[in-house]
């Protein structure tokens, strides 16, 4: 009673310090018109299923947007309610952790889970991805990677559920996640042997899709439902810059090299080098070293997570010629929630290099250099004199890193200047023309 009752205490801390945050980040960001993009035709949906980002986007289910009404839930009900850019922002951070507060009553009733502790980790993750501001921008990596994790969660125990979940991830999130679904689902059938229900599984994976399909029939105005799917999956992969997929054959290995001065990379931190290129490594060597350690759920998915989040990280790197960053949130957060809710498992059994790894793999996330630095000389003096029963006490060792890290950001985010923006022209139609040049001139 008294373990829970801190925990919640925790919890309380946790998202005080979160909203807190997330409210001063939403008035400290610059425009970028893919939040333009998104907000405008999410509204457009939610008020007439109309997804709709004006002329200049292409008009009604544009294959130009990426960003699903799964993205920008919070962020259509903030504008809303208050007409505020402001507001909206904070309003899709409000929905991202909601999402993790729902999904998480739900999967306790399939795993023996810590529920406290996974809140406060899945809670963590909001802002311990790189460019983790993008929920604010109403993009939809990060609300639709948290979706179809849940669902890969779910899926061994309730199968159709799952499938509906992660089809609405990508039809009405982001289509990229078709892939890490694609390789999940092939390699848990093969090693599970469960041929006979491919056909049913594919029916409750298109429902999703199909009523999305209708909703083309009725809006779209450039082709049929035929050259919608035809057009949209060139444009997310084929003509995609990002994709790299038509220079797929044509490059030397002296071009591939030469290409990554032109990637987003060159403008990336030793962090962000860290996190992307170093995390999914220590990640798939502690489930494959620990396979036999893990749940019987847990041993079922954790192969088919291993193989597709690595697939989208090797395309990421050896593929994507402009390596955004935010691209990287998919394998990434799809990695570290799998890591989190298996510190929430009870009854864990923890060695002490095991826990070494963990705290390497955290550690890359941290915000600043210096607390790197701390947390790895006190968790190093820990692991070697053993006074505070680490192997028993790992969560809330973990717990105190990341609040000072929520500590630090906060610090770090108060030093920036607010931004003040007049959207006079978007208060009656975000979608409108002179709405979108009221958004660009500022």
């Amino acid at each position: 009673m008294k373990q829970l009752s801190i925990l919640k205490i925790f919890i309380f801390i946790e998202i005080v310090l979160i909203i807190y945050l997330f409210f001063n980040v939403s008035k400290k960001l610059n425009l970028f018109i893919d939040e333009y993009i998104s907000l405008a035709s999410n509204t457009s949906f939610f008020k007439n299923l109309d997804f709709n980002g004006g002329v200049k986007t292409g008009g009604s289910y544009s294959v130009m947007l990426t960003s699903g009404p799964l993205s920008a839930v919070g962020s259509v009900i903030g504008w809303n309610v208050s007409k505020n850019l402001f507001i909206a922002r904070f309003f899709n951070f409000i929905w991202a952790m909601s999402l993790h507060l729902i999904f998480t009553n739900f999967v306790k009733r399939y795993y023996k889970i810590n529920k406290d502790f996974m809140i406060i980790f899945s809670i963590f993750s909001l802002v311990l991805v790189p460019w983790f501001f993008g929920v604010l921008y109403s993009i939809g990596e990060i609300t639709s990677t948290i979706i179809c994790f849940y669902g890969i969660l779910i899926f061994p125990y309730n199968r159709k559920f799952s499938l509906v979940l992660i089809s609405l991830s990508i039809f009405y999130g982001k289509l990229i996640l078709i892939v890490i679904f694609g390789i999940f689902y092939l390699a848990y059938v093969y090693i599970q042997k469960e041929y006979k229900k491919v056909f049913f599984d594919f029916l409750f994976f298109s429902f999703p899709a199909t009523l999305w399909l209708i909703l083309v029939f009725l809006f779209y105005k450039d082709g049929n439902v035929f050259s919608y799917v035809i057009e949209f999956f060139n444009f997310n992969f084929t003509n995609n810059q990002s994709a790299g997929l038509k220079e797929l054959g044509f490059l030397t290995i002296r071009d591939y090299f030469f290409s990554f001065q032109n990637s987003e990379v060159m403008k990336w931190s030793l962090a962000d080098i860290l996190r992307v290129l170093f995390s999914p490594l220590i990640f798939s060597f502690i489930f494959i070293f620990y396979y036999k350690y893990l749940n019987i759920g847990l041993q079922k998915i954790v192969y088919p997570v291993l193989l597709s989040s690595n697939f989208l990280y090797l395309w990421f790197w050896l593929l994507s010629p402009t390596k955004w960053i935010r691209y990287s949130q998919h394998f990434l957060l799809l990695q570290m929630l799998f890591l989190f809710f298996y510190l929430s498992q009870k009854n864990l059994k923890m060695s002490k290099f095991k826990i070494f790894l963990i705290v390497m793999y955290l550690l890359v996330f941290m915000s600043s250099t210096l607390l790197i630095l701390i947390t790895l000389i006190l968790f190093s003096g820990i692991l070697i004199f053993d006074k505070f029963k680490i192997e028993v006490n790992i969560n809330y060792f973990i717990y105190f890193f990341l609040l000072i890290n929520l500590f630090n950001l906060n610090y770090e985010y108060s030093l920036k200047p607010d931004y003040n923006f007049i959207f006079t022209e978007c208060i009656e139609k975000l979608n409108s023309f002179e709405c979108y040049l009221e958004y660009i001139n500022q």
